[in-house]
């Protein structure tokens, strides 16, 4: 008797193991694989650039063909397209709004009359419209009021004249500032970049009021260039002879993290490397050059770095790159890079993939 409960007993727990042996194996499921950029096949001819993104997965594609260029959404992991828009005319400049639901098109319709025109991403139609002489033109979209554009109008003799177009209620309005090379900081807030020449290397950062033109407040004095984007303003300054200096502040204008890097320079001044303008308090991507020196002939190469102004942490991403135009979207790990948008970094990976394929270009 007990012989047989001792064997029962056996085979039941035998039979329990097997049990769960097969439960484990039906419960394994395969590893998924990242999704991966798909290059489109588009004609040399018929490309004319990616204008930015529009979503972590897709871009603003930008093409020309016979006569008419045309606006696509393009997935960047399905090769799909969505139509937007087309025109016949003369493309100057293309926007995307930082919200991320309009574009901004600039055209020439003629030699005496350009469009301002602000197109929905949704289904194309046109929002607003505005009348304007083809001059050429810089414009700056406010972040905290999509509404509002910003632009600097140029003339022959290189005068210039800025401008505040609220094109919801189809106002404009002048804007009294001193200096061409402006930015938003807020709602109704500029920021400048004032030179007592247009080409002096250094300049002096002042805040303003466009509803007050009679206040301004100096930031920073002898900066170079400047950008702003989410509640951070980041200023680039000759640190000395052999360094670039990049220093971040917070909305109050506190320094809360510096970067040095080698410096590159000629007759006329410093050379800047291409940095991401989306770039906020935790990452910040620009080309290094790896030493500092006098510019001379020939291709130059630079490293692609990432750095985290909070958290004081640098990490390189590629090596042995060219300084070129790079654009993430404001959250993921992927950037748009070339002087045409046409390949996608994955900052994670360090993996590059060509995102037009044209069938003359090899990579």
């Amino acid at each position: 008797m007990k012989k047989s409960n001792v064997f029962l007993l056996i085979t039941l727990l035998v039979g329990l193991v097997f049990i769960s042996f097969g439960c484990s194996e039906e419960k394994e499921t395969p590893k998924k694989t990242a999704k991966e950029v798909q290059g489109v096949q588009i004609k040399t001819k018929e490309f004319q650039r990616v204008v930015g993104w529009l979503s972590k997965d897709s871009v603003l594609l930008q093409t020309k063909k016979s006569g008419v260029t045309y606006f696509e959404e393009l997935n960047i992991y399905n090769e799909k397209k969505r139509p937007i828009f087309n025109t016949k005319e003369s493309i100057s400049e293309v926007q995307i709004s930082p919200d991320y639901r309009n574009i901004l098109l600039y055209s020439a319709e003629s030699a005496e009359k350009a469009t301002m025109r602000i197109i929905a991403l949704n289904d194309g139609s046109t929002v607003a419209s505005r009348s304007t002489k083809p001059l050429t033109t810089t414009f700056y979209w406010n972040d905290e009021s999509p509404e509002k554009i910003m632009f600097v109008s140029y003339s022959p003799e290189w005068n210039f004249q800025i401008e505040n177009w609220d094109y919801t209620l189809n106002q404009l309005h002048k804007i009294d500032v001193a200096s061409p090379f402006i930015s938003w900081y807020g709602d109704n807030l500029v920021i400048s970049n004032n030179k007592d020449k247009p080409d002096d290397e250094l300049g002096n950062l002042y805040l303003q009021d466009i509803r007050d033109n009679a206040t301004k407040n100096l930031i920073v004095a002898n900066i170079m260039q400047f950008a702003v984007h989410d509640n951070v303003l980041l200023t680039i300054e000759k640190n000395s002879d052999e360094k670039l200096l990049y220093d971040f502040r917070t909305l109050g204008f506190q320094n809360f993290f510096s970067y040095n890097a080698a410096r590159e320079y000629d007759e006329l001044g410093t050379f800047v490397p291409y940095f991401d303008t989306n770039f906020d308090k935790n990452t910040f991507l620009t080309f290094v050059p790896y030493k500092s020196a006098k510019i001379g002939s020939g291709a130059k190469e630079y490293k692609l770095v990432k750095i985290d102004p909070t958290n004081k942490k640098e990490s390189t991403i590629l090596e042995l790159m060219d300084n070129q135009p790079i654009l993430s979207y404001e959250k993921g790990d992927l950037v748009l890079y070339g002087y045409l948008f046409d390949k996608v970094i994955d900052t994670k990976t360090g993996k590059m993939y060509n995102l037009i394929n044209t069938p003359t270009k090899s990579f």
